[in-house]
């Protein structure tokens, strides 16, 4: 009688383990799914309205295009030809016809649409699973129509950029900036009044990278510091056919040496790569540098500023001016 007695307090010892684990389990997931809905209730849910979308279940009949696209499946790329290959990449996607840019932003926005009405009836304290995946699958929907919209058009951003780069305005950086304008531009356009994106985009595109020309031209004169002019004597100094005696171009080189050493290491790296001190063919862009030290390229540009405040500090002790002239 005790061994059953003990047998029984066993077998009852494990059914109230288990059901402590279905417990803790359905306490865990209760609480994931409670996390996800203040994730997607606290995320904007931007979407350009339409009167077609009131109302409207997901039954629209779509072309077998966008299905591709919203599905991830794209469709063919092709590298364009005459350019750089990481250009080209970017140029692979096909251009759309007035019919496929029109039902992939219709469609993109009705995506967004219905996840934001999903999400509305979402509850923290009641979370609903079979909504949640409802709604993130909304939103991959029509995350990857975006991405495909802005890789349609990336052409018309690279032509742009090309019209405002020159040797101050680096190209990558006009090219990276004219991205995100149309990004931001995709995001914003209103298919619904029946014109062209690239109508829209075009005039976001230029007004920006004008802004942004026009902000670099007003941060080097206010930073212009003569230093700069000091280092682009120094630059040309180190051209063949410039008129600087061999005693003046050690005593010159000598002295800018003597003054890079008060700068710091980060300092030294963009000063020479900026004004070719490192012997390199060509000037590295601020973007470039950035990359190779692992910070912005506005944060360069801020060391470089640094920098030039420094040796402007130091010029007259060490009569660069004398010896340029």
């Amino acid at each position: 009688m005790r061994t059953t007695s003990a047998s029984a307090s066993s077998r009852l010892g494990s059914s109230a383990n288990h059901s402590d684990c279905r417990r803790d389990g359905s306490a865990v997931k209760a609480e994931t799914l409670s996390r996800k809905v203040r994730e997607i209730l606290g995320t904007e849910i931007a979407f350009i309205a339409n009167d077609s979308f009131v109302g409207r279940r997901d039954t629209q009949e779509l072309s077998e295009f966008a299905q591709a696209v919203e599905s991830g499946t794209d469709p063919m790329k092709r590298l364009a030809a005459g350019l750089p290959a990481h250009l080209g990449r970017m140029c692979a996607t096909p251009l759309l016809t007035s019919e496929q840019e029109s039902e992939l932003f219709q469609r993109m926005n009705f995506c967004r649409y219905r996840a934001n009405a999903l999400r509305s009836r979402l509850r923290i304290n009641a979370p609903n699973a079979e909504r949640i995946v409802e709604v993130e699958d909304y939103l991959a929907r029509a995350e990857r129509i975006r991405n495909y919209l802005v890789q349609a058009n990336t052409r018309l951003v690279m032509s742009i950029a090309r019209r405002f780069a020159d040797p101050r305005n680096n190209f990558d950086d006009l090219l990276s900036q004219g991205i995100a304008s149309l990004m931001h531009s995709v995001d914003k356009f209103d298919y619904g009044r029946g014109y062209r994106f690239s109508t829209y985009a075009t005039c976001a595109v230029r007004r920006d990278l004008y802004r942004m020309v026009m902000s670099a031209k007003k941060d080097r004169q206010r930073f212009s510091t003569g230093s700069g002019e000091y280092l682009d004597g120094c630059e040309r100094a180190a051209d063949p056919n410039t008129e600087l005696s061999e005693a003046a171009w050690k005593q010159l080189r000598g002295a800018i040496a003597q003054m890079m050493q008060h700068l710091d290491e980060r300092e030294q790296l963009i000063v020479a790569a900026r004004f070719g001190l490192d012997d390199s063919a060509k000037k590295a862009s601020y973007s470039r540098l950035g990359e190779r030290l692992g910070i912005s390229k506005e944060r360069v540009r801020q060391l470089a500023n640094r920098a030039m405040e420094k040796l402007r500090e130091l010029a007259p002790e060490h009569r660069l001016e004398g010896l340029l002239s």
